[in-house]
């Protein structure tokens, strides 16, 4: 079996207009969320063995606080230029080159490319990946080369574990 932990980057800041949208860093709710994502994954047991994320600002900053929630190294955090702006289709890609040793994965990116690819994984529709929203989804394969159509584990939202709503 292999499972992908599907992570939106957290809440982004808009205070700076003249910033491009690649960097934009996270806001104060948005930092909340993605340490207090990554904390919620540790006790739940749903602990990466490999992270990749896009790299804009806002992305790097999520996966580096769940990754500090998790124990995980953030060295090993690797960056992958074209999960900005990607396809569902590249991101399948990049998945299912994944060493077959690791049976668990994160990938860090954006809407609405997250969203689609949730319904591509799953063949289950999901309006919104939320903000900071981690959907975990299990694949009956032993490679992930292999990797089609899995089924929904278990959907994390930072909401559901008091964190949501402001602008702050």
């Amino acid at each position: 079996m292999k499972r992908l932990l599907l992570t939106r980057h957290a809440k982004s800041s808009w205070d700076d207009p003249d910033l491009r949208d690649i960097d934009r860093p996270l806001n104060k709710r948005g930092l909340k969320a993605a340490s207090l994502m990554g904390s919620v994954l540790k006790k739940r047991g749903y602990v990466p063995e490999a992270i990749l994320m896009s790299p804009s600002v806002r992305t790097r900053m999520t996966a580096g606080l769940i990754a500090a929630e998790l124990g995980f190294s953030e060295e090993e955090i690797q960056v992958v230029d074209s999960f900005y702006g990607a396809s569902p289709g590249e991101i399948v890609h990049h998945a299912r080159k994944f060493p077959d040793e690791i049976e668990t994965a994160m990938l860090v990116g954006h809407n609405p490319t997250w969203t689609s690819l949730c319904a591509r994984l799953t063949g289950e529709s999901l309006d919104n990946l939320p903000t900071a929203g981690v959907l975990i989804i299990d694949f009956s394969v032993a490679q992930w080369s292999d990797l089609e159509k899995g089924s929904v584990t278990e959907l994390l939202l930072p909401r559901n574990y008091g964190h949501g709503g402001g602008k702050s």
